[in-house]
Order: C-alpha cells, then sequence, then structure tokens
C-alpha cells in the first residue's frame, strides 16, 4: 500500500487526501465545462406564485373589484334615494289632485264653454276651475302692459261673477263689518240694501281680502284675472277682438259716450251681458266694476316677472285693480288694462270677486 509522503501512514491508494494529515496524495481532475443553458422566458400564467414577480397583478385586480363594488353600492344607493323621492313625489302629487278642489266647493255643471263649475256653499258663488297651462300676458299698448310675455298658472278657481250686494251683506251680518256707503247712485236709493244682485262697490282692498277669507277662498292674483278674463289666444276683450258695442250688440256695461247706451247708466246686475262671457264662461270682467287683485301694483313689473305663477311685487304702494267699470270707454276695459289703487282707496265703480285653489 503507498505510504503518506508526509506522515508516512499507509493510505488506500485510492483516497485523493491523507485519512490522518490531510496532506493531498494526488491532483483532483477538473470537471468538465458544462454547457450554459439557453435563456426561455417565463411564461405567462393566469396564477402567479404568492411569492413570485406578479404579485403586484393581483394587487391592481383587487384594486378594480374593491372600486367596482363601491361603485356598485353607491349606485345602488343613490337609486334608492331617488326612487324614494319619486314615490313621495308621486304622493304629494296625487294629494294635490284629490285637495285640488276645495273642500267646501261642490261640483255643480259643466258650462257651455266646456268648464267646470261649481259652489261654493258660505256665499253661494259659482266659481269656475281654470285649468293649468301658459297664456300671453300683456299688450303693447301702454308702457305698464309691456312686454307681452308667456305665464304659466297651476289650475285654480275664479269666481264666475262679480261680488254682490247680497253676498257682501251676508259676510257683513255674519261677521259685525260695516256696511258699505251708499255710492248716491241717481235714481238708485239705498243701493246697497235695494239691488241684492248687483255688484258691491265702495269696498277697500282690505274689506275685499277679508270677505274672500270669510268665504274660504282669496283675491286672484293679476295673472289669474287676466287668464280667466281673455284665456290663451291673446284676445283684446273677453269675447274676442270686435268692440263691446260693434253691430249695436253691447258686451259690457261701459260708457260708449253717454253712459246708457248700453242699457245702463251705474252698475248692472252681474251677468246681464251674455254674450262678454271670457272664454271660460266669467261674466263682467269688462266693465261693470274696476275689480281687486291681490297683487301690488308696479308699472315695470312685467319687465321682471316671473315665468310660473306670478304674485306681484313683495311690497309697494298700490294693489291692483283690473277690468275697468261703467265709467271707462272700451279701452279701459280692455283685458290687459291695468290700474292701481291705496288699499284703503273705495270707491263707487270700485268691487271685486273672489278665487281659490293653488
Amino acid at each position: 500500500m503507498p505510504a503518506c509522503p508526509k506522515c508516512g501512514a499507509e493510505t488506500d491508494g485510492e483516497s485523493a487526501k491523507c485519512f490522518y494529515c490531510g496532506a493531498r496524495l494526488r491532483d483532483e481532475p477538473k470537471p468538465a465545462p458544462q454547457p450554459r443553458p439557453l435563456y426561455v422566458p417565463r411564461p405567462e400564467v393566469s396564477t402567479p406564485s404568492q411569492s413570485g414577480g406578479h404579485a403586484w397583478v393581483w394587487v391592481v385586480v383587487g384594486l378594480v373589484v374593491a372600486v367596482v363594488v363601491i361603485v356598485a353600492i353607491v349606485t345602488a344607493v343613490v337609486s334608492s334615494v331617488r326612487n324614494r323621492v319619486r314615490y313621495a313625489s308621486a304622493q304629494e302629487s296625487a294629494e294635490e289632485v284629490e285637495q285640488s278642489v276645495p273642500a267646501s266647493m261642490q261640483f255643480l255643471r259643466t258650462n257651455k264653454q266646456g268648464y267646470e263649475e261649481y259652489t261654493c256653499p258660505r256665499d253661494g258663488a259659482v266659481a269656475i276651475k281654470i285649468p293649468a297651462g301658459t297664456f300671453k300676458m300683456g299688450s303693447t299698448e301702454y308702457d305698464d302692459e309691456k312686454p307681452v310675455h308667456e305665464v304659466y298658472l297651476s289650475e285654480y278657481y275664479i269666481d264666475k261673477h262679480e261680488v254682490t250686494n247680497r253676498q257682501y251683506k251676508k259676510f257683513c251680518d255674519a261677521t259685525g263689518r260695516s256696511y258699505p256707503s251708499d255710492p248716491d247712485f241717481l235714481a238708485m236709493p239705498d243701493y246697497f240694501t235695494s239691488y241684492p244682485d248687483y255688484p258691491v262697490v265702495n269696498v277697500s282692498w282690505d274689506d275685499a281680502a277679508a270677505y274672500c277669507r270669510w268665504a274660504g277662498r282669496r283675491l286672484p292674483t293679476e295673472a289669474e284675472w287676466e287668464k280667466a278674463a281673455r284665456g290663451t289666444d291673446g284676445r283684446k276683450y273677453p269675447w274676442g277682438n270686435s268692440e263691446p258695442g260693434a253691430g249695436g250688440t253691447y258686451r259690457a256695461n261701459y260708457n260708449p259716450g253717454n253712459y246708457t247706451e248700453d242699457g245702463f247708466r251705474h252698475t248692472a246686475p252681474v251677468g246681464s251681458y251674455e254674450r262678454g262671457a271670457s272664454p271660460y264662461g266669467c261674466m263682467d270682467m269688462a266693465g261693470n266694476v274696476w275689480e281687486w287683485c291681490s297683487d301690488w301694483y308696479d308699472s315695470d313689473y312685467y319687465g321682471r316677472s316671473a315665468d310660473n305663477d306670478p304674485t306681484g311685487p313683495s311690497t309697494g304702494s298700490y294693489r291692483v285693480l283690473r277690468g275697468g267699470s261703467w265709467r271707462g270707454n272700451a279701452r279701459n276695459v280692455r283685458c290687459a288694462n291695468r290700474g292701481g289703487g291705496e288699499p284703503s282707496y273705495r270707491r263707487f265703480n270700485l268691487g271685486f270677486r273672489c278665487a281659490g285653489g293653488r
């Protein structure tokens, strides 16, 4: 057996190192070089290993899913809220429809113009339902009637006739309010108590407003009054565009020149001029007596008026007057003619009618 050249110990002849002293007995052959493998790209897989380099893909996917879920939740919540709002609005609309006829009014008939008429039990008045919609308000005649503008009004009711002496007396007797002073009309003594179906006169705006409250109604707005008078076609007078006395047929109680040509020297019983009815069937909206409206008067108001259900300026010195009277000429009884008076003003050619609804 060969001996270790360093320590002399016997070796097995195969080991490269001495078992006892570790001396090298022979050189180890170098391993043959291995060929370098070619680079092969890692195939893309849909599920990368948890510890691999594609973990960021899962992060992005997770964020996208989270955003989608949040958007879906928000959309569902918003939709639910909208549905509740719509449902509530629908309920409110239904309630408004149910309450559109004041509880005190009772259906009477459909008039020959095709509109519903209702009775008001407290004072016996007949009110006409005016449908919702737009109409042309104003004219180019006078500055305070300009500009002509379109107005939308919700459904409302307006009295067919002006308030009469009979009705106003009932109010005075029930509330203790003073009777209006006598207008001293020629050959018409004790006008208030002796002519029950004629329009009440010598009443202030405050008197008129108090009566309407007592009757369960209110004064009409200026826009409501004009729509009820002229309808939606922009006509000049309630009956159309022909003059009040055209063809020798009088359609209103006004002053043609000598006061009496139309049959009455002063006021006339309400509803005397059937040919003068408005498109809705309202009577005496041209002439007889001026009529109080709820609005404050402003000569420039039309330039800034609201498009929907206007109620006039918030303040003022005068209240609106409409319709002209037995003392005025044809121009004064046009549907668009405007006037105004202090709320305390009383006059022998000044009365009113009531409105309701809305």
